[in-house]
C-alpha cells in the first residue's frame, strides 16, 4: 500500500510539480530564465531519439531524470505566473496614500482582538476625479462592527482609506506577511468612521452572495432551534463551516485533545450528504436512465454543499475524491482512493499554487494519506471476531493512522501533541456523526414545531455530552506533550 505513485501515475508528475511550487517560493526567480529551462529540458527529450544508438543507451538514465525536472520547471513557472503581483494594475505599484477604493468582499466579518476585520479584493481606484483599475487583496479593519455592517460577500463598496502593506512585526517567529501574501492578501486598511465606507450596487443573484443568504439562513434556524448558544455556535461550524460563533475556550480545548478536526468540514459530513441524497433517490433506478441521473444529482449536491460550507481545501478535497471515485464507478472505470487522492491535490494545485501551503490543505491530505497507506496494514495486526471490539479497533486505527499521517503539520504549526486523542476521538466522532445526520434533518423540517424541537433538543443534549468529555479530557493534567 505505500507504492502510491507506482498504482497511481499522477503522482510523477504531481510530486515533481508541488516540489516546483515549493522552489519558486523560496527561491523566486523570474519567468523567462524558467521558460529558457524548460525550452532546453524539451530540446533535449526531442533530440535524444534521434541519437546513435550507443549514445541513446548512454543517456537513457537522464531520460527520466529530464522529465522529472520538467515537471519541476513548470511548477515553479506555473506559480510564477499565478502571481497576483505580477499583474499591471497590483496596488502594490501605487503610491500609499489616502484615497477612495472600490472593493468586493470576499467572505463574511470576522473578529480580532481589538475589533473586527474584512477581507476584500480592489478592483478601482480614484484619483483625481478619474477612475483607474486596480487589483489586490486587502485587510480592513475596524472597532466598531456597524462600520462594516455591509459586509456581505460578494457586495461591492467605495472605501476611504490609506492603504499600507502588511509587514511582520519586529521579533515575531511568525512570518505573518508571507501567510497573508498566500492568501493574496498584501495590504491593510483602517476605517474610523461610518462615512468612510459607502455601499455600491451589486447583483443580487451573485454566486457569493447567493451562497451567503444561504449560509446565514442555516445559521439562524441553528440559533433559533439550540437553546445553549455555545452549542449552537458548535452546530454551526461542524454543519456549514462558520466559525463566528464558536466558543474560544471550548475551540481550545478541542484543539488540546486533537479533536479539532471534527470542526472542520470535511470528508465525513461529503460521505453523509452522498449516503442521505444516494438513499433518497433510489426510485430514481425505476426510470430509463435513473442510474445516471442519480448520479448527477448526488454529486452535484454534493458540490453545492461544499461551497456552502466555505469552499475551503479540506471540503473540496473530500469534494474532489468523492466525485472521482463515483464518476469512475459510473463511467466502470474504478477509481482508487490514492489516485482520487492524488487528483483532487493536482487539482487544488492548479486552482491555485498556494494552496500547497495552506494547513489545512496539508492537515486534510496528510490524513486521508495515512489512511489510506497504513489503515489497513495496521486493521490486520489484530483480528476480532466480535462485532463490537472490531468495530472499536477498525474506528481506532482510523484515528491513529489519521494522527500519524497529520503528525508533521501539527508539530509544525501547533507544536504540541495531545496524548489523550485516541479517548477524546473514539467517542467525539462517532457523537459528531450523529449530530451531523440530526443537524440534515432538522434544517428541512424545522418549520414541523413538534419534529424541529425535538431534534433540536436531542442535538444539544449531544453537543453537551460531547463538550462535557473533551472538557474532562483537556483538564487532565500532562496530557499535551508541547515543545
Amino acid at each position: 500500500m505505500l507504492h502510491g505513485p507506482v498504482s497511481a501515475p499522477i503522482y510523477r508528475l504531481l510530486l515533481p510539480f508541488a516540489v516546483g511550487i515549493i522552489l519558486n517560493n523560496f527561491l523566486p526567480t523570474q519567468g523567462l530564465p524558467l521558460i529558457n529551462v524548460l525550452i532546453g529540458l524539451i530540446g533535449f527529450l526531442c533530440i535524444t531519439p534521434y541519437l546513435p544508438l550507443r549514445w541513446k543507451w548512454k543517456f537513457s538514465p537522464a531520460h527520466g531524470i529530464v522529465l522529472l525536472l520538467v515537471a519541476v520547471v513548470l511548477g515553479a513557472i506555473y506559480s510564477t505566473w499565478r502571481d497576483h503581483r505580477r499583474a499591471s494594475d497590483w496596488i502594490g505599484y501605487t503610491p500609499t496614500q489616502k484615497k477612495f477604493y472600490l472593493v468586493q468582499f470576499r467572505k463574511e466579518l470576522t473578529r480580532t482582538r481589538n475589533g473586527w476585520r474584512a477581507t476584500a479584493d480592489l478592483i478601482a481606484q480614484q484619483e483625481e476625479k478619474t477612475t483607474k483599475p486596480v487589483s489586490g487583496g486587502i485587510f480592513l479593519y475596524t472597532k466598531n462592527d456597524s462600520i462594516l455592517r455591509s459586509v456581505i460577500p460578494g457586495r461591492k463598496a467605495w472605501i476611504h482609506t490609506r492603504l499600507k502593506p502588511i509587514q511582520n512585526k519586529p521579533g515575531s517567529a511568525f512570518d505573518y506577511e508571507r501567510y497573508c501574501l498566500r492568501n493574496k492578501i498584501t495590504h491593510q486598511g483602517y476605517l474610523s468612521k461610518t462615512s468612510d465606507i459607502t455601499s455600491s450596487e451589486s447583483n443580487p443573484w451573485s454566486i457569493p452572495f447567493t451562497l451567503h443568504v444561504l449560509r446565514m439562513h442555516v445559521k439562524n434556524i441553528l440559533y433559533e432551534k439550540i437553546s445553549d448558544t455555545v452549542n449552537a455556535g458548535l452546530a454551526s461550524a461542524l454543519f456549514i463551516g462558520w466559525k463566528g460563533g464558536l466558543d474560544p475556550q471550548l475551540k481550545e480545548q478541542y484543539t488540546q485533545t486533537g479533536t479539532i478536526h471534527i470542526i472542520a468540514i470535511s470528508g465525513l459530513h461529503i460521505s453523509l450528504v452522498f449516503e442521505i441524497l444516494w438513499r433518497l433517490l433510489y426510485p430514481l433506478l425505476f426510470l430509463r436512465g435513473g442510474q445516471t441521473l442519480r448520479t448527477l444529482i448526488t454529486l452535484g449536491s454534493i458540490w453545492i454543499f461544499c461551497f456552502l460550507a466555505g469552499g475551503e481545501a479540506s471540503v473540496l478535497r473530500a469534494g474532489i475524491m468523492f466525485t472521482a471515485v463515483h464518476a469512475g464507478r459510473w463511467l466502470e472505470r474504478p477509481v482508487s482512493g490514492i489516485q482520487a487522492l492524488g487528483l483532487s491535490m493536482f487539482t487544488l494545485l492548479l486552482a491555485d499554487p498556494d494552496w500547497l501551503f495552506d494547513p489545512g490543505f496539508q492537515l486534510s491530505h496528510g490524513a486521508v494519506m495515512g489512511i489510506l497507506t497504513l489503515q489497513p496494514i495496521l486493521a490486520k495486526c489484530i483480528t476480532l471476531k466480535n462485532p463490537l471490539l472490531r468495530s472499536v479497533w477498525e474506528s481506532s486505527t482510523l484515528t491513529i493512522t489519521a494522527t500519524i499521517g497529520t503528525l508533521p503539520f501539527t508539530a509544525y504549526y501547533f507544536h504540541q501533541f495531545p496524548l489523550t486523542f485516541l479517548p477524546a476521538n473514539l467517542l467525539a466522532v462517532p457523537l459528531s456523526s450523529i449530530v451531523l445526520m440530526a443537524l440534515f434533518m432538522l434544517i428541512p423540517f424545522h418549520p414541523v414545531t413538534i419534529l424541529g424541537n425535538t431534534l433540536a433538543t436531542c442535538i444539544d443534549w449531544l453537543l453537551d455530552g460531547m463538550n462535557s468529555w473533551i472538557e474532562h479530557l483537556a483538564r487532565i493534567p500532562g496530557t499535551v506533550w508541547a515543545w
